[in-house]
């Protein structure tokens, strides 16, 4: 960036999804956050794509799919059958942030 060029700064909200305006936002926020858990988890606790696979029951491709944040084939639930899957631990809080 030339130093003299003027440039936009702009606020955007917790969810990227909705700053583009992209088509159901809030379903592409919560499936990118319920991902970005079980990726945390599989790299916390040192698991490999197929013992995640066999884990969870999923197949492999699909825990791979995952990792690389390609969501476009899962659903929240199944989503979050994965995480319940790797972790029995897990509590889902769902409500609306103060603003």
């Amino acid at each position: 960036m030339i130093e003299d060029e003027p440039f936009e700064y702009v606020v955007g909200t917790d969810n990227i999804h909705a700053d583009f305006g992209l088509p159901d936002a809030e379903v592409r926020h919560i499936r990118a956050q319920t991902a970005a858990e079980i990726i945390k988890f599989l790299d916390r606790e040192k698991i490999t794509v197929r013992a995640a696979a066999e884990m969870t029951g999923v197949a492999a491709a699909d825990i791979s799919r995952i990792r690389n944040a390609d969501l476009s084939r899962f659903t929240i639930d199944r989503l979050v059958r994965v995480l319940t899957r790797l972790n029995s631990n897990l509590t889902l809080v769902i409500g609306k942030r103060a603003a």
